[in-house]
């Protein structure tokens, strides 16, 4: 069984109320990681002396 149908199955099992708000969850995690990682590539390879700040603080 694939991945994708497994999850459809375990969300069909659920209302439609609960179904919704891990669907949310899941999609907000994945959501935040490319912003997370391009804000840890941004601060390791900032030009030293670019008088940039580092992305967290912009």
């Amino acid at each position: 069984m694939s991945t994708t149908s497994t999850m459809r199955t375990i969300l069909e099992a659920l209302s439609p109320e609960s179904g919704r708000s891990v669907s949310t969850a899941a999609a907000d995690v994945i959501a935040d990681r490319p912003d997370a990682a391009r804000t840890r590539l941004l601060d390791l390879f900032t030009p030293h002396g670019s008088r940039t700040p580092p992305a967290h603080a912009r």
